[in-house]
């Protein structure tokens, strides 16, 4: 039985100060929900040296009083940490976020009340606020991904009325009994946290999968959730009209996963394509994937290696899907639901 209304599930490797700043963030953002009804899961994969210094730099009191909690995973993998956030969350609901991240205003409280609006509803996925980023205006915010060219696509808009959506990644919420069951569910990150795979691809895999089994993932028009970098650099040109204002130096690094995991950064959304749509949608998204992450992975040496490591999920998911990749694409399912007549949130209402 859930004892908590919401288990806000973080991954962790080698975030410090900025993991402090999410989980302060997450607490007063769990506040409105009423007292012993959320709680903070964290799954840390640090190296030995950074996970040394997070006894003294994370409010323990907040251990003390089971908000927050922490356990320990010694092999480096963003898909097994996450899984093994949402086996030990007890919530009803579980919220994503990465170790680096503001939660705005509000995001929860109107999260959980359009998770609790759609109670009844089977088709339910994931329920997504918009994403931001630090060092951009917030009129920048984005709840969902471009497809109409491949999956790997650009952003898309942001919305102020409740919408099906194609996917985005984190932050994101959907029911805990719901994510790792693969009975009725997701099934979890399936083949990557399976081959605990390298950073890559997680997002887009858990994220196109609803659609291919009759789920719908929705936007939820709230305060945006931040993302701190990574930061943009820019030098100063000879004719002075720019300057410096971001340097990312080795305290400030943003792909802390890119280093984990087994097999070359990025395999994941190699595996992932296989696994939603086997290779034609490989080949969709071969430039896009070459294009983005050419310097971490050899797309056709790593071919075959994606199919293999793909078998197993995509004969799951075949025997359990109700559309086909190409039905999808074809039909646009997130195409089909007209705009909720407007509904106010707490953020919407200031």
């Amino acid at each position: 039985m859930n004892t908590k209304k919401v288990s806000v599930i973080i991954s962790n490797r080698n975030d410090v100060s900025m993991l402090v700043v999410t989980i302060r963030s997450c607490i007063e953002e769990l506040k409105p929900l009423g007292e012993g009804q959320g709680e903070i899961v964290i799954v840390d994969n640090s190296d030995p040296e950074t996970y040394n210094k997070l006894n003294g730099a994370l409010p323990t009191g907040y251990i003390r009083e089971g908000i927050l909690k922490i356990y320990r995973q010694d092999f480096p993998c963003i898909f097994t940490a996450r899984e093994t956030a949402v086996s030990k969350a007890e919530g009803k609901y579980i919220m994503c976020l990465d170790s680096h991240m503001i939660v705005g205003r509000d995001m929860i409280l109107d999260l959980v009340d359009f998770m609790d609006r759609h109670s009844d509803d089977k088709s339910l996925g994931f329920a997504h606020p918009p994403i931001n980023w630090a060092h951009q205006h917030e009129r920048n915010a984005r709840h969902d991904r471009d497809m109409s060219t491949c999956e790997l696509g650009n952003w898309g808009a942001a919305y102020k009325y409740e919408q099906t959506i194609t996917w985005k990644g984190m932050p994101w919420m959907c029911r805990r009994n719901w994510f790792l069951n693969k009975d009725t569910g997701l099934g979890g990150y399936g083949a990557l946290a399976e081959h605990k795979l390298s950073w890559g691809g997680g997002d887009m895999h858990i994220g196109i999968k609803p659609w291919l089994l009759g789920f719908k993932n929705w936007a939820v028009p709230t305060r945006a959730g931040i993302h701190i970098g990574p930061f943009p650099s820019i030098d100063q040109r000879s004719d002075k009209h720019s300057t410096i204002v971001s340097k990312v130096g080795s305290n400030d690094r943003y792909r802390l996963w890119s280093v984990s995991g087994q097999g070359p950064h990025a395999l994941g959304f190699l595996v992932s394509c296989y696994v939603l749509g086997g290779e034609p949608m490989m080949r969709r998204n071969k430039a896009a994937i070459q294009r983005r992450f050419n310097r971490y992975i050899d797309i056709d040496k790593e071919w075959k290696t994606a199919i293999a490591y793909g078998a197993h999920e995509k004969a799951w998911l075949d025997s359990r899907k109700v559309m086909s990749f190409e039905k999808m694409l074809a039909t646009r399912p997130w195409d089909e639901m007209p705009l909720n007549s407007v509904h106010g949130t707490v953020a919407g209402a200031r």
